[in-house]
């Protein structure tokens, strides 16, 4: 990447507390202390550590004098995700091993949020356990334009049906395992934010957010809001995207801020089809702002979109 705009001052000033995720840094940046110098010239003052951070990647950079908006679990990622995923070490697991295994990954990320001072871990709730192949196909039919055919129509109701079957055990599990996590993090004063997800097989869905969110306090456990997979479940016909917003802002730590084309999503804001002036009105005024954007976004990209969530309200100057 070409760094000479690093080194000039950002024409940000003044710009409330916004975070960007380290899913930027990935390809880009090696060295997370270039990130961080990056971001910061940027225009950003905070940092989220996000799921492919790793233990030898945090052991060189100089975590006491950076300020982090939150941790994005499993984080260090000394497993990847995708084989948390595979040997099915979720939270969400009906296998009582397996799923002590997901809930001892989270508390990894609740004692690196203790040690690194970020009030918030971000949670992934697992899964249904549902056959990814029916949503690959109805995704598959969405990039053909064909979201309006029979088939297309078809595909959703058998995955709606095949998920609903057996979500109701793994769910149970989510639950208990909620539990025991807001019991660890409220030792060390950290509070945790369920992600929405963007596969429709994830866990939780629109009505499943409120059962989870009734399993602690509300000091505690709370909504992280991502803007890009509420609008592709919204393209693909699931939920309505503001009613994410209507339904749980009140329970909102944190959001995840990007923009999405069609079902595409993590475009740095102004390159997809988001209204960040309608999201601005639900945003709770004491909440997380993190930019969480896919490596490809240019610099002068990244740039503007901050500019843009400014000028839309979804930050605030001082």
């Amino acid at each position: 990447m070409d760094n000479g705009i690093y080194n000039k001052q950002s024409d940000i000033n003044l710009v409330s507390d916004v975070s960007l995720s380290t899913m930027w840094a990935m390809k880009n940046f090696p060295d997370l202390n270039d990130f961080i110098i990056a971001a910061k010239n940027l225009g950003f003052k905070q940092i989220e550590l996000n799921h492919q951070v790793d233990s030898v990647m945090l052991s060189n950079i100089t975590l006491d004098h950076l300020r982090f908006s939150s941790i994005h679990e499993p984080c260090p990622a000394d497993i990847p995700t995708k084989i948390l995923v595979e040997r099915d070490w979720l939270i969400s697991s009906q296998d009582e091993n397996n799923r002590k295994q997901g809930v001892n990954s989270v508390k990894k990320s609740i004692d690196l949020a203790h040690r690194v001072g970020a009030p918030t871990v971000v949670v992934h709730c697992g899964n249904s356990k549902s056959d990814p192949a029916l949503e690959n196909k109805l995704r598959a039919l969405y990039h053909k334009g064909r979201s309006q055919s029979d088939e297309f129509l078809h595909l959703k109701e058998n995955l709606i049906q095949s998920r609903a079957e057996i979500a109701n055990i793994r769910l149970d599990a989510v639950k208990k395992s909620l539990v025991e996590l807001v019991d660890h993090a409220t030792r060390y004063d950290v509070k945790l934010g369920l992600e929405n997800r963007y596969h429709y097989m994830d866990i939780p869905l629109l009505d499943e957010m409120d059962e989870l969110l009734d399993t602690a306090d509300a000091n505690y456990l709370g909504f992280v809001y991502d803007v890009g997979h509420a609008q592709a479940l919204d393209r693909l016909g699931f939920f309505p995207h503001e009613e994410w917003l209507r339904r749980y802002s009140h329970r909102i730590f944190g959001t995840h801020l990007h923009d999405v084309i069609g079902i595409t999503d993590h475009y740095a804001p102004g390159l997809g089809e988001i209204d960040f002036s309608l999201v601005a009105k639900y945003l709770p005024e004491k909440s997380f702002r993190t930019c969480e954007l896919q490596p490809n976004n240019t610099p002068e990209q990244v740039r503007a979109g901050l500019i843009l969530l400014l000028e839309n309200g979804c930050l605030k100057s001082y």
